[in-house]
């Protein structure tokens, strides 16, 4: 039996078993009759009732569910959108695209940017004749004045044939993305510039992502050298490696940063070079951690106290052979002649 009719058949079958008991402990007479349908008139009665109640009660839950869509859609500058012979819009897809509630392939298209009209085109075309997910994102048609409105495209097939998806206004995030690219522009070109300062980029597995001029002259790679191999394979000495990496690896989740100090590490020959370093982590285009190093050089630091430390060896060896030779002066002074 079809699973909807298992409960009806329950209640058909006890309201039958009911009216027979009635019937075998009542009679057949007139007024057993009247009470058996009186009873059953009551049982209708609420049934139908409760029936309503049910109903009511769902209506309400859709209508709060439907609302609660809406008011989330409208925060998020969202709106559906279905499609069969023609798009069907929600009202949050009408504001968001301008248009009426159902829209044409052809009108629909028209409302984008001519420079994303095709992919626009293409996009939908797989997805309503090939079954191809829905992923693009478009400019709508505006006039040159007005800053652009960008719109993220979601959609998939259905098996009867339709296509559902949303529409989103994704501007915010445009603008931010072009922000941060600007900025990330604006770092790369101010320690291109820089001189003597080495700047390294690494992702999350410590694989170069970026390499400036000073870098090549500190550690002597080429950025072509340097680029997507690991941090610990080009500059890290041998006995350090397994410290950088676990510190690196547990600031990456959440751990405590690498403080600035200064490090002896190693050019590509395997010399020592000695730096002073500096580290910070930063968010990418897509959310990404990346690490970045800050190198100063103290080579010429470090030979300026090795001359330092030379210097007052001498002084002290100086000083430590007058020392000496003056007691020998006194004694020969004072023998008589």
């Amino acid at each position: 039996m079809h699973p909807t009719l298992v409960r009806p058949a329950i209640r058909a079958g006890l309201y039958l078993l009911c009216a027979g008991a009635w019937l075998l402990v009542w009679g057949t007479g007139a007024l057993s009759i009247l009470g058996l349908l009186l009873l059953t008139a009551l049982l209708i009665f609420f049934l139908d009732r409760r029936h309503r109640l049910g109903r009511e009660r769902l209506r309400q839950g859709l209508r709060r569910t439907s609302l609660q869509l809406e008011q989330a859609q409208r925060d998020a500058i969202l709106g559906n959108w279905e499609y069969e012979q023609s798009f069907a819009l929600s009202p949050g897809a009408q504001r968001i695209l301008g248009c009426s509630e159902e829209d044409s392939l052809t009108g629909l298209l028209n409302r984008f940017h001519p420079a994303d009209r095709n992919s626009v085109q293409r996009s939908l075309e797989a997805l309503l004749v090939n079954g191809t997910a829905l992923a693009v994102n478009a400019r709508l048609n505006l006039p040159a004045d007005q800053s652009p409105v960008w719109l993220a495209l979601r959609g998939e097939a259905q098996h009867d044939g339709r296509s559902f998806g949303t529409v989103q206004d994704i501007s915010a995030q445009k603008r931010d993305e072009e922000a941060l690219r600007a900025s990330e522009l604006r770092f790369r070109q101010l320690f291109e510039q820089t001189p003597r300062i080495a700047v390294q980029g690494y992702d999350r597995q410590r694989r170069v992502i970026y390499w400036n001029h000073a870098s090549e002259q500190l550690y002597g790679y080429t950025v072509d050298q340097a680029m997507g191999r690991y941090l610990e394979d080009l500059i890290i000495p041998p006995a350090m490696r397994t410290q950088v990496i676990a510190d690196i690896n547990n600031w990456m989740i959440g751990g405590p940063a690498i403080p600035a100090s200064e490090l002896t590490l190693q050019r590509r020959d395997g010399s020592p070079v000695t730096v002073f370093s500096s580290h910070l982590v930063l968010r990418n285009l897509h959310n990404q951690l990346e690490l970045y190093c800050v190198d100063i050089d103290f080579s010429a630091l470090e030979s300026a106290r090795d001359a330092l430390r030379q210097s007052e060896n001498r002084y002290q060896e100086l000083l430590d052979s007058f020392g000496q030779r003056a007691p020998q002066s006194q004694s020969s002074h004072g023998e008589p002649g």
